[in-house]
Order: C-alpha cells, then structure tokens, then sequence
C-alpha cells in the first residue's frame, strides 16, 4: 500500500459529512435488465477493472490537511441478493444503501439483485469522495468491458478539481445561495430526516433537458411559493475538458458546477444561453473560492449540520438552493449488456442532501429520459412526492 493522490478540498467536505449511520455523498446508479446475474463472473470483472483503474481501490489515510489517498488492496466488493423490492424508489429498499467508511474501505461496491417478479438490477456504489459521476460512468463501462472480455480503457490521471481549478483563471461567483424555496410546501414535520427518491421514465424524444428540468422545477416552486421567491439550481459540470487530455482520465473528483438564478422573465432558451456561456467563461470553477484549499485543514464539525440545524431549515422553508439537476447525457444501452444480460434501464438514485428541496440525476437514450427524483423526507411522503413529479412533468411538457 502507497500513496495514490491527495484529498481534494471538495472531497474533504464530502468526508466530513460521514458518520456510522449515514454517507449522504455517495454515488448510485442502477443498470437494470433481462438475464443471470452470475456472481462469480462479476467478481471476477471487478478484479481485472479494479487494477487498470486503481482510483477505485482507495482507503484514506493520514490527518487533518495531510490526508491522502492510499492505493490499498480494498478492490471494489461484489454481491448478490434476491430481493421482492421493484427498484422504483426508496420505499421498503432491502438494507443495501448502507454507509460506506473511508478510512476502513472497501469505498466502491457492486451488489447484484435479483427478483423473482420483476427485472435484475446491477447497483454501482462508491463513496463520493473517491470518485464523480463521470467516474463513475467510466468504472461501469469497464466492468461491462470486462464482461464482455474487451479492452480496458484504464485510468492513470490524479488530477482532482482542485488540481484543475489552480491550473486555470477562476472567475468571480455571481450567484449567491441561501434563502431559496422549494418545490413543495413548507414542512409540518421539519424533524424528519435523511432523504427518499423515486425513478421517473419520461417516454420520448427529448432536447434540451436540463434547461427544461430547470425552468419545470421554477415553475412548480414558484406557483406553489409565489413569483418574487428565489429559486437557485446547481448544475453539475465535468472539469476534465480543462484538464490536458495526456495526463489520462482521472477518476478523481473532477466535478464544477454552474449556478443558475431564474426569474419571471427565464425561457428554455435563456437558461440554455446562460449554460453555454458559462462553458466558454469557465463559470464552473467559480464555486471554487481562492481559500477551499481550507476545507482540508477545518474540523468536520463546520461541514456536518446538525439535526436541530436541519430542522430549523425546514421550518424556516428556506434552503441553500432550489435543487441541484444532474445530467449524464444521452447514451445508448448497448454498451451495459453482455452475453448473458441485456440492459433495459439505466438510472441513478440521488444524493441525499437535505438543505436543498429537489435533487434530480437524469439520463437518456434516444426513446426514454430516466431520472431520480429525490427530497427531504421532512417535506414530503412518498406518495406526495409521486405527485411532485407528476406536477414536474406537466409544467416540462407545457415548454
């Protein structure tokens, strides 16, 4: 075991908000399908993925701001259950969203799932501190590589996004969070915790998704909240296209974000716009101030909020932002099939973050938009959150 790359100070936070009971940063996606899931076969891909792609085989090591990453021998762990659950959301989930420990590893898991009643299901887990979800998107297409006894793409890069932000001009952060209202009505029950998603499947031809998700998801907020509320969204982005493409693919965290503000006056074609330009700007190294590198020195206590914190969060009815709506983009199913499994779905399940109202993670084919849509269970049921996206997606259909 050796050092393998520093602890970035996005993954330092991510880090902090870990306890025994609970990872609310961890990354999941669910690949379902028809076939056998045969366990012997995928573990046998996770060792020949896990040693061309050592980013997955981390254990943290060291203190305060000189943690690092060791490259252990914690290679992902694989398993299989059979379960009755239908994999449509949270609700009565077999105990397999179970923490993960960054110090004691594995930090990345595949469990195999099968259902007598229904398709089988590939979940991906890791830590979200090792890795993004383009690097995760990356491990999947290894692993299914693997199955199908193709070439490995690997992974050599360690650049993390802090890496990548001092190798590039940061701009200022127009956007200012804070004081922002949900999609749903202010909580009766602000104690409850912790977060429940469900998968929604749009059917159709679909363009221009994420500018359309994010005026959908104002249009609810504010019909329910009123005009003059503020409605915040954070978008994902990738900082790989910054980075030098010779230094390899990184699985490290390498995630920006833009910060979208709607107003009466958004349109599809001005969120778009505002997207565009902030590609060209680089506006997705702005939520990176010139003092994150702090995070890796600062105790836990200042990232982890606390359950009476929370509470008065959802009593108040203002969050940090609106949502947060993540995309993949477009991608067929034929690379998450092998012999012996045909791939029907694909989806994530959201990250579990409760100062926000909505988290969607979102992908599509060419006949199908896939997503999760995730909330504080303080602000509402599962059938009420059926309901949100029912809402949701009559005010996407209206643009």
């Amino acid at each position: 075991m050796s050092f393998y790359r520093s602890l970035s100070p996005l993954e330092a936070t991510y880090i902090a908000t870990e306890t025994p009971e609970h990872t609310p940063f961890t990354n999941q996606y669910i690949i379902e399908g028809v076939g056998k899931l045969d366990l012997d076969l995928w573990e046998e891909a996770s060792i020949k993925v896990s040693k061309v792609n050592a980013g997955l085989n981390l254990q943290l090591k060291g203190f305060w701001g000189w943690r690092y990453w060791d490259n252990s021998d914690t290679a992902p762990r694989v398993t299989k259950i059979t379960t009755d659950w239908d994999g449509l959301s949270s609700e009565n989930a077999p105990d397999i969203f179970t923490p993960f420990d960054s110090r004691q590893g594995p930090n990345a898991e595949i469990i195999l799932i099968e259902n007598p009643n229904a398709s089988s299901k590939i979940l991906f887990r890791t830590h979200h501190a090792i890795t993004d979800g383009m690097g995760m998107a990356h491990w999947i297409g290894e692993c299914f590589r693997a199955l199908r006894n193709e070439p490995l793409l690997g992974s050599t890069g360690t650049a993390n996004e802090w890496d990548i932000a001092k190798q590039n001009q940061i701009p200022e952060n127009l956007a200012t969070d804070g004081n922002c209202i949900s999609l749903s009505p202010i909580s009766n029950k602000p104690e409850e915790r912790y977060c429940r998603w469900i998968r929604c499947d749009w059917p159709g031809k679909h363009t221009k998704i994420v500018p359309k998700l994010v005026l959908a998801s104002s249009t609810v907020a504010k019909n329910r909240h009123g005009n003059d509320s503020k409605t915040l969204f954070r978008i994902p982005s990738d900082l790989r296209r910054y980075h030098d493409k010779d230094d390899g693919f990184t699985m490290a965290n390498a995630s920006g974000a833009f910060d979208i503000e709607t107003t009466d006056e958004s349109t599809v074609k001005s969120i778009q716009r505002s997207i565009i330009q902030g590609m060209r700007n680089k506006s997705d190294l702005a939520v990176f101030p010139s003092k994150m590198y702090l995070a890796n020195w600062l105790p836990k206590a200042m990232f982890n909020a606390k359950a009476e914190s929370i509470k008065n969060i959802h009593s108040s009815g203002c969050y940090r932002m609106t949502g947060t709506i993540s995309y993949l983009g477009e991608q067929s199913l034929e690379p998450f099939s092998y012999d012996s499994f045909t791939a029907t779905g694909r989806y994530g399940v959201p990250i579990s973050l409760e100062n926000r109202g909505i988290f969607i993670g979102a992908s599509n084919t060419k006949e199908m938009l896939s997503f999760s849509l995730g909330a504080p269970k303080a602000l509402v049921t599962h059938e009420e959150l059926i309901e949100l996206s029912n809402e949701l997606r009559e005010a996407y259909n209206a643009l």
